[in-house]
């Protein structure tokens, strides 16, 4: 890689974080290119130059955040034997963290915009197509082991996927009682009545 297209590349980088910060603060519609420019330092002009629009900016910047997730998750998930383990310690990394969770508000915007916009859609297909995907790994994993007794771990994957976003929006918002620690003890009790169903003595 040349000086020129490295300094591009960290330029780019640069927006990319601000942006997922501002828009995590203010939400998209209320985000001005300039106010992303501001807070990476920069003139709208070098902005726009490398983002033509709002919405580019929002589908780099959930990219971004699921690039480093995602190699977390896979670093991590590797070193861990037990599929009980294996699969809580997935749970914990997904699961929002609490409330104001800027990974997560970063997904509401993605949520809102991909009703409206395709483009947005399909990156959010992508995206949470992966991330079904680990969790299904992980499942067929424990079923391989002996460990969880399910015919159709794409199923299970799915029905999971939905508790956790829906308890991690819950929890994002601040809505009830809800604390992280209730969060997965749920998740737990029901990944556990899941994937035992059928599962050998």
């Amino acid at each position: 890689m040349t000086k020129r297209r490295a300094k591009g590349k960290a330029r780019e980088e640069l927006i990319v974080g601000a942006a997922a910060e501002v828009i995590a603060e203010r939400g998209l519609a209320n985000v001005r290119i300039s106010d992303v420019a501001e807070r990476a330092g920069m003139s709208a002009g070098h902005v726009t130059y490398y983002f033509p629009s709002k919405t580019d900016l929002l589908m780099r910047a959930i990219r971004q955040n699921e690039r480093s997730f995602i190699a977390l998750v896979e670093t991590e998930i590797q070193r861990i034997r037990d599929p009980w383990r294996r699969l809580e310690r997935l749970v914990e990394l997904s699961a929002a963290s609490g409330p104001g969770d800027p990974g997560w508000v970063l997904w509401f915007e993605v949520w809102s915009n991909a009703a409206l916009d395709p483009d947005v859609a399909r990156v959010h297909e992508e995206l949470d197509g992966r991330w079904r995907a680990i969790l299904t790994d992980v499942i067929r994993y424990g079923c391989e082991q002996g460990a969880f007794g399910v015919q159709h771990p794409e199923e299970v994957a799915l029905l999971l996927s939905a508790m956790i976003d829906g308890l991690s929006v819950q929890l994002t918002l601040d809505a009830g009682d809800l604390s992280r620690p209730d969060m997965l003890r749920l998740c737990s009790d029901a990944a556990k009545l899941l994937l035992r169903d059928g599962a050998p003595a």
